[in-house]
């Protein structure tokens, strides 16, 4: 199952938002590519990922996100997702706990950047 999170932004604001979640992600060390409304952000080392799994050390562990925008009337939708890079080991439940964590100061660092850029909105019901 897929895990996504949304950040709702004013249309006018979407490359702003963009160009803040960019930076957000450069300042806690992802290399970051940017095409059209979408980021691709990477960090650590696919290889050793591939080869030890769950024995590379946290912070060496390869992980891949996408932002990518989704413009509805006078709002924006950021979407982030974990980008699927299917020849790295999970590493079992070790590998799933050490995601989990990553993609939850990811989303918390997004969300910092964003609202203190004051691009956030509220989500339309």
């Amino acid at each position: 199952m897929e895990h996504t999170t949304q950040y709702a932004v004013h249309t006018g604001d979407r490359c702003t938002a963009m160009e803040v979640a960019g930076a957000a992600l450069r300042q806690t060390g992802h290399r970051v590519e940017s095409t059209g409304g979408t980021i691709t952000a990477t960090i650590g080392n696919r290889l050793l990922t591939i080869l030890l799994g769950a024995l590379v050390h946290p912070a060496r562990e390869f992980r891949r996100y996408e932002l990518s925008t989704t413009v509805t009337g006078t709002s924006t939708t950021i979407t982030l997702r974990h980008a699927p890079h299917a020849t790295a080991v999970s590493g079992g439940g070790i590998g799933a706990g050490r995601r989990r964590s990553a993609r939850q100061q990811v989303e918390a660092t997004l969300e910092r950047a964003l609202r203190a850029a004051g691009v956030l909105t509220t989500p339309p019901r």
